[in-house]
């Protein structure tokens, strides 16, 4: 075999072994932010033709919002929720800090505009094809948005949005949204709503002060270059208790500079333990030749790893005996 052809080989060997890695931990054909596969949403084309684009609902490569802490929700396709509306988490023993503590900023704003009930899931800034932008909604922040998509989901309500209701295990492929009137609360898991007093908080500093967080901010990475993102608003710390990270960036704890004053506070948000776009469950990553559907799109919960060296720590159970809280708690 000649120079050439060994090197085309070894190219197209290299190129299949890191497609193979990108899907195995990114695949989002296979997750619940499918909104087409998704059998609680399930969007199709109406008027506006989406034809088969999945990261539309939440990305476009022209025209995006850079106001979300500063490209933490990078090239952003979607109107904002308005963040004085969110009621956030508070409770005696909680150790507020940084900017607003608790309420909603960057990142974990980009996911409340599906998440919090009051945005429709098709308030896009940009439509697929041309002509198609949608100003108010790049322009303007809180309810509705909506482009005038269908959806077919029982999740979704008359205005496009998320509705209010239980939820049962008892369906194909496990969590299938129900609008019933049973007990369990007024707020499917999916649909936070935005009183957030019962969830963990987000848009909040990590507490300098409290001891079990004394080793993290001591190990948090802010180097540019193969251990975090350049410097700026739209940097990301590591997070680890002893400094061990996971081999793949797109699986490590982390947290944001959310307050653009202090680019150096570090705040837990959303993003700080779930990636929109993993795919893992308990069974192991689907394969990407693993059918698209009801079944394989309704079981990811889009946990990042924990701390590998983390006892208990398991790449497809991510939280299997806590390990994914005991990666940043110290109890």
């Amino acid at each position: 075999m000649n120079q050439n052809k060994l090197f085309g080989l070894m190219f197209v060997l290299l190129f299949l072994f890191f497609q193979g890695e990108v899907r195995a931990s990114e695949d989002i054909l296979h997750t619940k932010h499918n909104l087409a596969a998704n059998p609680d949403i399930q969007a199709t084309s109406s008027g506006i033709n989406i034809n088969g684009e999945i990261c539309v609902f939440c990305h476009t490569p022209h025209g995006g919002r850079t106001d979300v802490a500063g490209g933490g929700a990078p090239l952003w396709n979607r109107r904002l929720s308005d963040s004085t509306l969110f009621t956030p988490y508070d409770s005696p023993n909680f150790d507020k800090a940084g900017l607003t503590p608790g309420r909603p900023k960057g990142v974990s704003l980009a996911c409340l505009s599906c998440h919090d009930g009051t945005i429709a899931f098709d308030s896009l800034i940009n439509a697929p094809g041309s002509g198609g932008l949608f100003s108010n909604n790049k322009n303007l922040a809180g309810a509705g948005g909506s482009i005038g998509l269908t959806f077919n989901g029982q999740a979704v309500d008359s205005g496009n949005k998320f509705k209010s209701g239980d939820r049962t295990d008892s369906a194909i492929g496990g969590y299938v949204f129900y609008n019933t009137t049973n007990t369990g609360g007024a707020e499917p898991f999916p649909n936070l709503g935005t009183d957030l007093t019962n969830d963990h908080p987000v848009g909040m500093a990590i507490p300098q002060t409290d001891p079990q967080f004394a080793l993290i901010l001591a190990n948090k990475n802010t180097n540019s270059g193969t251990d975090g993102h350049l410097s700026g608003t739209n940097k990301v710390f590591w997070l680890t208790r002893d400094g061990a990270l996971q081999t793949d960036p797109r699986d490590r704890l982390r947290a944001y500079s959310s307050d653009t004053t202090s680019l150096d506070t570090p705040y837990i948000e959303c993003a700080s333990c779930h990636n929109p776009h993993e795919a893992s469950r308990l069974t192991g990553q689907p394969l990407p030749t693993d059918p698209v559907n009801a079944t394989t799109v309704n079981n990811s919960r889009f946990l990042r790893a924990p701390n590998p060296n983390q006892p208990g720590a398991d790449m497809n159970d991510r939280n299997a005996s806590s390990a994914l809280c005991l990666s940043c708690h110290q109890k």
